[in-house]
């Protein structure tokens, strides 16, 4: 399965009228015609993204000058039809494509204004063109054409540093812009918890069959008990991590920083710069939200194995500088009280191990998204050595820090 299927074919209502229209708006020129027809295709491969319905086109027109140009962009739609899909979009706790079009359209150009006057770039896709009625779609520039793209498990700490270093000035810009409107925390509730709650038909399989596989593979009898305690507990717990700490500076988190929302640009076969996509799930909470994300769920397992501490170090040193070069010195948090809320919030982390290991070994291609999402496609992790040691040795970390 190359594509998506629900991406196979298009809606009618997505036509050469449609780009005619919204790219007279985005350059503020009612004259300009398109060159040439605008031909469709699937905006990712299977199992490159989940929610959204994708696709990418490239207008080539002509400006009432004259001028002519071109500009490659890609497509989000809400979906139309009845699923897991739609299910979790229709979400009456978030609104997910209304919070991705403040963040395109407002929240990033000011963050990027706000590192720009301090000397950083903070690069993201351009908003061309959003709305909710008659059809709920946001249209960004597409930069893959500029050389970014997807590049799975990030394989060394080198090659982390650009991902670490922007989610810090995320966090940073982030702090910076709810220092000057104290209503922006409230803007961004965060119902994370909610989402989770939604797909808990997958949540109970994962735990079932991570549990049968700490019993009968591991031949661990001993956390068999202890991790259907955190089972029973699991979303009280959840939502402690989420809600922000009291001895760390809150910030607004990306909320879905997985490797699958990165795109790269690399250099000699190794990446030198990185920028973040699908920013539905952003919320205000705890930064090691992110951390945990960025430590477990971009890098390979020897990354995270050989340079956790480095990471955490790395990040918190990126955030202080920020902070203070943004007239934020005193929202800056200690290296310690950012290690104590990794800690405090250490049972994101072992959720991650239990629920979303499939992600780092699963050719999500060869699944149906849908049924993966429900549970019912074995978890190939289980079948890998890495894997194996690696909860060997974790299992008993979770239970000496208190997690377990």
């Amino acid at each position: 399965m190359e594509y998506n299927q629900d991406e196979l074919v298009a809606p009618s209502w997505l036509d050469d009228a449609f780009f005619l229209n919204i790219l007279r708006k985005f350059e503020n020129d009612s004259a300009i015609e398109l060159r040439a027809n605008c031909v469709l295709r699937p905006g990712t491969k299977a199992g490159d993204h989940f929610a959204s319905v994708m696709y990418r086109t490239q207008v080539q027109y002509q400006m009432a000058n004259g001028v002519e140009k071109s500009i490659d962009l890609i497509m989000k739609i809400k979906p139309a039809l009845e699923g897991l899909k739609k299910e979790l979009l229709d979400s009456d706790d978030d609104d997910f494509f209304g919070k991705e079009m403040r963040m395109y359209g407002t929240i990033l150009p000011q963050m990027a204004q706000l590192l720009a006057g301090i000397g950083e770039d903070y690069e993201y896709p351009r908003l061309v063109y959003a709305c909710k009625e008659p059809h709920t779609i946001i249209v960004l520039e597409d930069i893959s054409a500029g050389g970014w793209t997807m590049k799975g498990l990030v394989k060394s700490y080198e090659e982390l540093q650009p991902t670490i270093r922007n989610i810090a000035k995320f966090h940073a810009a982030s702090v910076a812009i709810e220092q000057m409107n104290s209503s922006f925390k409230s803007a961004f509730k965060c119902t994370i918890l909610e989402t989770f709650r939604t797909m808990q038909q997958m949540t109970d399989a994962c735990f079932i069959s991570f549990i049968h596989f700490v019993r009968d593979t591991l031949n661990l009898p001993d956390f068999v008990e202890p991790l259907q305690r955190f089972q029973q507990q699991l979303y009280d717990r959840l939502a402690s991590v989420y809600e922000p700490s009291s001895s760390c500076t809150g910030v607004l988190i990306h909320g879905d920083f997985h490797f699958k929302n990165l795109l790269h640009q690399q250099r000699a076969d190794r990446i030198v710069d990185t920028v973040f996509v699908d920013y539905q799930m952003c919320c205000w909470s705890s930064p090691v939200v992110d951390l945990f994300y960025l430590i477990y769920l971009i890098p390979e397992q020897t990354v995270k194995d050989t340079h956790r501490d480095e990471i955490v170090h790395y990040y918190h040193q990126t955030l202080s500088d920020m902070l203070a070069r943004l007239n934020c010195a005193d929202r800056i948090p200690r290296l310690i009280d950012l290690q104590v809320e990794l800690l405090r919030a250490g049972s994101l982390e072992l959720f991650h191990y239990i629920v979303f290991s499939a992600f780092r070994y699963i050719d999500m291609s060869t699944v149906d998204p849908e049924q993966f999402f429900l549970g019912r496609i074995k978890n190939p992790a289980f079948e890998k050595l890495e894997f194996q040691q690696t909860v060997r040795k974790e299992l008993p970390r979770f239970k000496y820090q208190g997690i377990l």
